[in-house]
């Protein structure tokens, strides 16, 4: 073995039919991403590959440098597993990054014979070989460079300032909340326009209103092919505090996309008319003050929403809420939450995936006086947002002092 070819110098190898990477005699499958940039910075090794370069190549669109930096990272992670060392994949600062390594093809299925054709690739120029054919054979069917299933393209969308409101905290919460989204494997944030066929699946909106010490911040995950709101939330706003409020809302995005998004779903759900998905954000708006008249209000219009439209699950599940409020902080009556504890109870069963209808059915719990049932539905919520915490650290504390007494 020369040099070269040692455990810490050697080849790393790849098969396009199955996006695999082999080095060293260990062989893993590559996520679609990390693979397409292991190729485009294996066809260029050991140059440079600009940000623009990986963009063009890897997700035809541009993001966010927080994604590409995310994939990057995840790519050395996959290889570290098969031995290959961290610094094979480099960073050129402000430019992008390169492989240090050569490469070359083998076919994973001839993997195990003897000197299988591919076995003796010594440069790169193989592997332009099969992407050629490669793309001949797939660019008729359209799925050549396809997303993964899994894969989730989210626009971050700035709502203009209102009066009052430095516009520049709005592009800097923009900023970091792309950071946090680019965190979470299997979403790309995309920065700018789409190129056409490239268009968003998901859009979070955010706004600044309000003049500190009162001022907000609003922020929506919507469907973007079906305009429906998957998650909203309102949070008091202290543009040098607001990590929390954005970490909150990121480890929302994965939970209500995939269990409530008409395109993403897992349970088919039924798409709502326009006028519909603006009764309920109408609605939605009424439920952030939390005062009783508007709690009763957004009660009303929710009932008649729901009525006709009972496929609708995020209004039934405000409806818990807002009744779950209604009798938690405005003393109605406790029979009201029984009926929602029954609603709540059915969207969990329904859609044992989202978080937000757990937590939904433990304020219902919670009004209806079930203490433990509520403390049990606040924990396996948490699982998702994690900023329930508190909620289940005061109502332990809540528990025990009753037990005591």
């Amino acid at each position: 073995m020369t040099s070269s070819d040692s455990p810490a110098h050697g080849r790393l190898d790849l098969c396009v039919r199955t996006r695999s990477v082999r080095f060293a005699g260990r062989e893993a499958r590559l996520p679609d991403l990390s693979f397409r940039l292991l190729q485009v910075l294996g066809e260029q090794a050991p140059e440079d590959v600009s940000f623009e370069q990986i963009e063009r190549a890897v997700w035809g669109a541009q993001v966010t440098r927080e994604t590409i930096k995310q994939r990057a990272k995840l790519l050395r992670e996959a290889l570290v597993g098969l031995g290959v060392p961290e610094e094979v994949i480099a960073s050129a600062r402000s430019v992008g990054y390169r492989l240090t390594v050569p490469v070359g093809a083998y076919s994973a299925s001839l993997q195990k014979t003897a000197g299988g054709r591919f076995g003796r690739v010594r440069s790169f120029a193989a592997v332009g070989v099969l992407l050629a054919a490669f793309a001949l054979a797939t660019a008729a069917t359209g799925i050549l460079w396809q997303e993964p299933a899994g894969t989730l393209q989210v626009a971050v969308v700035e709502a203009p300032p209102t009066r009052g409101v430095d516009a520049a905290a709005t592009g800097h919460v923009a900023r970091d909340l792309s950071s946090y989204l680019a965190g979470l494997e299997g979403v790309d944030v995309l920065a700018g326009a789409s190129p056409a066929g490239r268009a968003s699946d998901l859009i979070v909106d955010l706004a600044i209103t309000g003049q500190s010490p009162e001022s907000r911040l609003s922020l929506r995950l919507i469907d973007a092919h079906s305009d429906l709101i998957l998650w909203a939330e309102d949070y008091p706003f202290n543009p040098l505090d607001y990590e929390r409020s954005l970490a909150h809302f990121a480890s929302n995005v994965h939970t209500n996309a995939n269990t409530l998004s008409l395109r993403l779903g897992r349970n088919g759900q039924d798409p709502q008319p326009r006028a519909a998905r603006e009764e309920y954000e109408l609605i939605l708006g009424l439920t952030r003050g939390a005062g009783e008249q508007d709690l009763l209000v957004a009660k009303r219009r929710l009932d008649i929403l729901v009525g006709k439209h009972p496929s609708f699950v995020l209004a039934r599940a405000l409806r818990v809420r807002v009744v779950a409020d209604l009798v938690l902080r405005h003393d109605h009556d406790e029979q009201l939450a029984a009926h929602a504890v029954a609603e709540a109870g059915s969207l969990v069963e329904a859609y044992p995936f989202a978080a937000d209808f757990k937590y939904a059915l433990a304020r219902a719990l919670l009004a209806s006086g079930n203490e433990a049932a509520a403390l049990a539905n606040l924990q396996a919520a948490a699982r998702d947002l994690p900023f329930l915490k508190r909620d289940i650290q005061a109502l332990e504390r809540q528990i025990a002092a009753a037990s005591a007494g």
